[in-house]
């Protein structure tokens, strides 16, 4: 089962602002009428009960929203970028991956109602937004903000209704082949199961999911055989078989152990609801031996079934009584984190910076390069009103400055022109 990836998602650019004119018989000075670009496509996260692994991403590394259309003329918007919407199974995590920090919990999915993560880029104004009654005839439209691009980690914490816990070897994987259709491997030796199985149980009109976490060894919290990967899918289960076989001389050190490993992977899971399910009754033929089981099993003042995976003995009242330990539970899904980072989009840069680098003047401003990314700086015309906005944001004071005579080469992000 494929549970753990790493993906690149890319929100859409916005597109960018036109810059054009109305153009009519009998209008020869019809005004601007440039349209804004519009904004880019959102990167959702929806939930899919019909898959149950992450296989897919493994294929597909890099998910990328649409581009935002340029405006037209005639105060035509330009259209939204197509909007993306990633699927993965139910009780998936959604982790970013920061380069200088470390990852935070962004998304839970515990349900199908798309989770926007990123949002598009906006869109550029058109010129027709710089009209005002001293400049008639802007020639400046915006370029469309760039889209966010963000790497992430998928983690698929799978949502069952009851999770198999216990030791390697006690009878699991053939007890989830007792009470439902799943078909696991089973064979005579420890670790057969080294993936989660999920299988379905039915009585009458009523079902609930089982999930058989493979065996459990001591160490399990810290990785070892691979612990740590397995507990993982036992964090959403509302409920737990825990399995013992029955046959063993370490039964109670056994619950022990796996009781420990489970609190000491997650406090929640040990206190978590189980279900003692002492399994391979088949083999213990004594009734001297089963008295003494019982005994010290009902001792521990907790739910227990006595089964035989096997020829079934057990498994009809084991399935009823969880039924009615389900009931009382309700349906709460255990969430990692409820403070969930929220992402907004990036701020603006509002702070201009005027420094000289190697005798060019550098401009930092997003609003100016944004607007001198589009400027047709060979029209004077252009120049000016630039220029015009540089004086009103104080620009040209901080150039003055830094010591800028005539002449004096300016970039503004990508763009470089001659002072003037």
């Amino acid at each position: 089962m494929i549970d753990l990836v790493r993906i690149n998602i890319i929100s859409g650019n916005g597109g960018n602002g036109r810059v054009s004119f109305r153009r009519e018989k009998f209008i020869p000075k019809g005004g601007p009428d440039g349209g804004d670009g519009g904004n880019g496509g959102d990167v959702y996260f929806v939930g899919d009960s019909s898959i149950n692994t992450l296989l897919s991403m493994k294929y597909q590394k890099k998910f990328v929203a649409g581009n935002g259309g340029v405006g037209g003329g005639n105060n035509r918007h330009g259209a939204s970028g197509k909007n993306i919407f990633i699927k993965v199974p139910l009780g998936t995590s959604v982790w970013s991956l920061p380069i200088e920090s470390e990852k935070k919990l962004v998304l839970d999915i515990i349900d199908e109602i798309p989770k926007k993560l990123i949002p598009g880029g906006k869109g550029g104004k058109g010129n027709k937004k710089f009209a005002n009654s001293i400049n008639r005839g802007p020639l400046l439209a915006e370029s469309g903000m760039d889209g966010t691009e963000m790497h992430v980690e998928l983690e698929l914490k799978i949502l069952a209704d009851v999770g198999i816990v216990g030791m390697p070897n006690a009878g699991k994987s053939t007890l989830l082949s007792a009470c439902s259709s799943a078909k696991p491997k089973i064979s005579d030796y420890p670790f057969t199961t080294l993936e989660p199985i999920l299988g379905v149980v039915e009585k009458g009109f009523k079902t609930f999911l089982l999930v058989e976490i493979p065996g459990l060894i001591e160490g399990a919290h810290k990785g070892v055989g691979l612990g740590q990967k397995f507990l993982r899918h036992a964090e959403r289960t509302r409920i737990l078989w825990h399995v013992l076989d029955g046959s063993s001389n370490e039964l109670l050190g056994n619950v022990e152990k796996i009781n420990r490993e489970l609190k000491q992977y997650h406090m929640d899971l040990s206190g978590r609801n189980q279900i003692l399910v002492v399994n391979k009754m088949d083999l213990v033929t004594i009734n001297s031996t089963i008295r003494d089981l019982k005994k010290q099993i009902d001792g521990l003042g907790m739910t227990v079934c006595y089964v035989s995976a096997v020829t079934g003995e057990g498994i009809e009242e084991l399935i009823a009584t969880t039924f009615k330990v389900l009931e009382n539970v309700g349906d709460r899904i255990i969430v990692e984190n409820d403070e969930l980072t929220i992402l907004y989009p990036r701020p603006t840069r509002r702070t201009i910076r005027v420094w000289k680098e190697r005798g060019t003047f550098v401009i930092e401003s997003e609003q100016l390069e944004r607007l001198a990314k589009m400027a047709d700086l060979k029209d004077f015309r252009a120049r000016l009103q630039l220029w015009k906005v540089m004086e009103r944001l104080g620009v040209e004071r901080l150039l003055v400055r830094e010591g800028i005579t005539v002449g004096s080469l300016v970039r503004i992000g990508d763009i470089e022109f001659e002072w003037e």
